[in-house]
């Protein structure tokens, strides 16, 4: 199976941003921060789940640090171009950028043009949000339980086709979940996850891994049957269903997506001290929660030596997936 993206207006967007990174840097400022607006690149279109997480971060960091934080979406490549811009930006704290899997993994996969090295340019800041992941097929489907689609999945002689919504944690999922199991599947990409599911309640594919909060409303309308989730525990929305990890074959399945801030790798450490206290403050704790549980995420705060290591363990786990899967 392979990754497949658009380059469409990728050569035009690169040249430009390279331009930008060639432009000497500035020392970083001296004196109290912040001392002016915080700008936090979100490397993906607005409306989105990674879009809602970077104002959700913005707002809690403006409310905590008595600063301006604002958001700035800058999409293309996969989430890289945006990063590409804070990764290369000057590391006085000022310039931020949201990432997880995709942007951190896989567009540097994907977008070798780019020179993009994340794990070596970026520092983590703090882990706010994570989501589960939902093995989901038509409501019409013959499979009532993993097993039986992974019966299928190795019997068939053309295997099963899934869908995703392009390069990221949603397809990395089932390429993870059909090395473990030894499956024959095809892999069918869509521009969005949105076609996909779509395509998926009309039966045109066989299944697909998306989060969780984006399939709770088919599985509620009835065109779509919950098999399984991602998560290493049964999840409270669903505590009936299993997870992928009680199959037979598939101990220790787990995948999720995460959402976290970074800064330019030579950022003051007291300055990651003082972003990632803002993220974790514990004030008013239950209502940030739940504005975020309401978007569809778990609030899953981590302090920036947490996440460094989250984030390192997140690598070792995605890095051979993504490798095999270019390939």
């Amino acid at each position: 199976m392979t990754l497949r993206f658009n380059r469409r207006s990728f050569n035009l967007a690169a040249a430009s941003l390279a331009a930008t990174s060639l432009a000497s840097r500035a020392l970083a400022q001296s004196g109290a921060y912040p001392s002016k607006t915080i700008r936090i690149v979100v490397p993906f279109p607005a409306g989105g789940g990674t879009d809602a997480a970077g104002r959700q971060m913005a707002q809690r960091i403006g409310d905590r640090l008595k600063a301006t934080a604002i958001v700035e979406n800058r999409p293309g490549a996969g989430g890289g171009l945006g990063t590409l811009t804070v990764a290369r930006s000057d590391p006085d704290g000022y310039t931020l950028v949201v990432g997880g899997v995709g942007t951190l993994f896989t567009a540097k996969a994907l977008f070798p043009e780019l020179k993009l090295d994340p794990m070596k340019e970026l520092t983590p800041v703090a882990l706010l949000t994570s989501t589960p992941l939902a093995l989901v097929v038509p409501a019409n489907s013959p499979f009532t339980s993993v097993a039986q689609l992974v019966e299928a999945a190795r019997t068939r002689k053309d295997g099963l086709f899934f869908g995703s919504g392009g390069a990221g944690p949603s397809q990395l999922a089932v390429e993870m979940f059909a090395d473990m199991g030894k499956l024959q599947l095809q892999h069918v990409p869509y521009k969005g996850s949105a076609p996909a599911l779509q395509d998926l309640a009309a039966g045109r594919i066989d299944f697909m891994m998306d989060i969780l909060s984006s399939v709770s409303s088919l599985i509620k309308a009835g065109r779509l049957r919950l098999l399984a989730v991602s998560t290493p525990r049964r999840v409270p929305q669903y505590p009936d269903v299993p997870t992928v990890a009680e199959t037979p074959g598939f101990a220790g399945f787990e995948a999720l997506t995460w959402t976290g801030l970074f800064a330019p790798r030579a950022t003051d450490p007291k300055i990651i001290q003082q972003l990632s206290s803002a993220l974790n403050d514990k004030t008013d704790e239950a209502a940030f929660k739940a504005q975020v549980e309401a978007s569809g995420a778990y609030f899953t705060p981590m302090t920036a030596p947490q996440f460094d290591a989250f984030v390192k363990s997140e690598h070792k786990r995605w890095g051979p997936v993504i490798e095999k899967a270019v390939k």
